[in-house]
């Protein structure tokens, strides 16, 4: 009997083979994914909506947030790293260390044998600290912490700007004329009482000397500062690209056999500097009467115009439509040795807050004096 008579006469139906259902499920399936194949085809072709693109921007935006702040903390850890190894580090690379001894012609070899070496060191640091940033943009960086020993130290890098001066030379004399009169002007300026105890000019062209200084503040705690002083003004310095600079290194005098430090009266002040004076031009800036009148603090010199060091300006070029501007770098490493004799909380703060207002000082007395 066959299969068509048996259905007819109602038996058994036969199960259809496992193989040929599934033959019929995967052409089921292939023909729903050439259906969605071919929807994603009109979906991709179709122009997407102007909130689908902006959302699409956000999370890129957002990606690259992420990656940006990942970054800027691992320069923060670095700069942390950085400013851990300077808190650890004895002194700093601006202080050389001066005995003075007691007779007077030794004192004076000392301080001619120290000259050419500190300028040139200070010098480099200075090129070192700035090789990577605009000189013509102002800045300030500035650094205080205690060190292992207690004594509150304050490191400094700045920019400063000069216009309307005729030369180096002239900011160069007004920095030597705060140094020889600096008593007078931290008198005026802070309302210190302070004077002068010794002064030694090694040559006749000031460009050594050695001072002490006595200043007491308005908490009658009285502060010693034995400094040295050298300056050298160069026609062509070579580690400026044969341009010409003016250098000021200053530092303190670590042992004075003729003048020892009173520790147990006085704070113990030292400052090692070392300021570089280089000139750069650039096309006329327009001011106003106001900004021509003030000339306090440091002015815009970032806008207008290329910049060109002195000497690099074009043959062609016209000197009336560029001005001179002198660039001040100035870095600073200053220690307040821990008293050591009773001082208030209020006379400590006081000094911490202005272990750098010497400096400060000094820019105002250099721009009264190239305005003058």
């Amino acid at each position: 009997m066959t299969e068509r008579q048996e259905r007819q006469l109602g038996g058994p139906k036969r199960r259809r083979p496992s193989y040929l259902v599934q033959q019929d499920e995967v052409k089921k399936l292939k023909t729903q994914l050439q259906m969605l194949q071919k929807r994603l085809t009109r979906l991709q072709a179709r122009p997407r909506s102007a909130r689908a693109k902006i959302l699409d921007v956000e999370r890129a935006n957002n990606s690259l947030r992420d990656i940006i702040h990942g970054q800027q903390l691992e320069v923060a850890g670095a700069r942390s790293m950085l400013a851990g190894m300077q808190e650890r580090q004895t002194g700093s690379p601006l202080c050389r260390h001066i005995h003075l001894p007691r007779e007077w012609w030794e004192r004076r070899q000392v301080l001619l044998g120290l000259k050419s070496d500190m300028i040139t060191r200070g010098c480099q640091y200075v090129v070192a600290r700035s090789q990577h940033l605009d000189l013509m943009k102002p800045q300030l960086m500035d650094h205080r912490y205690e060190d292992a020993q207690g004594n509150f130290c304050c490191e400094r890098f700045e920019f400063f700007h000069f216009t309307g001066v005729q030369s180096i030379r002239q900011v160069f004399d007004a920095i030597k004329y705060f140094m020889l009169n600096m008593e007078i002007t931290i008198s005026e300026a802070l309302g210190h009482t302070t004077v002068r105890e010794d002064y030694d000019t090694v040559d006749d062209g000031t460009s050594i000397w050695n001072y002490r200084l006595l200043s007491t503040d308005s908490h009658g705690i009285t502060s010693e500062v034995n400094k040295v002083v050298l300056t050298e003004y160069f026609d062509e310095s070579e580690q400026m690209g044969g341009r010409p600079c003016a250098v000021v290194v200053t530092d303190s005098v670590d042992v004075d056999d003729l003048y020892p430090y009173n520790p147990r009266e006085r704070v113990r002040r030292d400052i090692s500097a070392t300021t570089v004076l280089t000139e750069m031009r650039r096309k006329k800036q327009k001011r106003s009467m106001s900004t021509e009148s003030e000339q306090g603090g440091d002015q815009d010199t970032s806008s207008g115009g290329g910049v060109t060091s002195r000497g690099e300006a074009g043959a062609d070029g016209d000197d009336s439509d560029e001005e001179l501007v002198v660039v001040m770098q100035r870095a600073a490493f200053m220690k307040m040795h821990k008293p050591e004799f009773e001082i208030s909380r209020s006379a400590m703060r006081s000094l911490k807050e202005g272990i750098a207002s010497w400096g400060e000082v000094e820019v105002q007395s250099i721009r009264g004096a190239v305005n003058a």
